[in-house]
């Protein structure tokens, strides 16, 4: 990822609100790198949505630089973590947990609901496969999120829907709803074929 520079102290961290230009540069140098090309939204959908008020963007920054990314897709008061990195050479540092520990105390804290799903380490197809899921899940539940006990069906992966502690206590099922409503606000036309489903958990 390319990097930008201010005059700030080497080791202040803060979070901002991505411009329309990082955004589409995070997009370019980043993501087609950090996240599978089966997994990533055409960047023309996600500034539609940004366009609409339906998307939110923000960056970790440490002395100018950018070290970390969220992308959240929204509505009403309600936000899925669509896209969640860490700059891959700076991965391993525990910059992840201070930057969902930040978020949750700056600009997600206000919001009513925040959730973040994860593949669901119980329909791994082989050990190694449930280890990486296994991984993924407790460093989420290490920093704060819950495990809300919905569970999703979304081309042809199981997710487990997790939650930040923000806003009011909400039932399995009000999680699932909000989930599912925020994936109907997202996907338009062609994309309706990737709605979710709701899944069982594995007992």
């Amino acid at each position: 990822m390319s990097v930008m520079r201010e005059k700030n102290k080497e080791n202040e961290y803060e979070i901002r609100a991505l411009t329309r230009p990082l955004i589409r540069q995070i997009y370019e140098e980043a993501m087609t790198r950090d996240f599978p090309p089966d997994e990533l939204k055409p960047l023309r959908m996600i500034e539609k949505a940004l366009d609409e008020g339906r998307y939110a963007c923000y960056g970790y920054f440490r002395g100018g630089e950018i070290i970390a990314y969220a992308y959240l897709a929204m509505r009403d008061r309600n936000l899925l973590v669509d896209y969640f990195a860490v700059e891959a050479s700076l991965r391993g540092r525990g910059l992840g947990s201070l930057f969902l520990r930040d978020l949750s105390k700056g600009p997600l804290g206000d919001y009513d609901s925040v959730l973040l799903e994860v593949e669901d380490p119980d329909y791994a197809t082989d050990p190694g496969e449930k280890k990486t899921r296994l991984s993924r899940l407790h460093f989420y539940l290490r920093n704060g999120l819950t495990d809300s006990g919905a569970r999703a069906l979304l081309n042809h992966v199981n997710y487990a829907i997790l939650t930040l502690p923000v806003g009011p206590a909400a039932s399995q099922e009000e999680v699932f709803n909000i989930y599912l409503s925020i994936y109907d606000s997202m996907l338009k036309g062609p994309y309706r074929r990737f709605m979710p489903c709701p899944a069982p958990r594995v007992s």
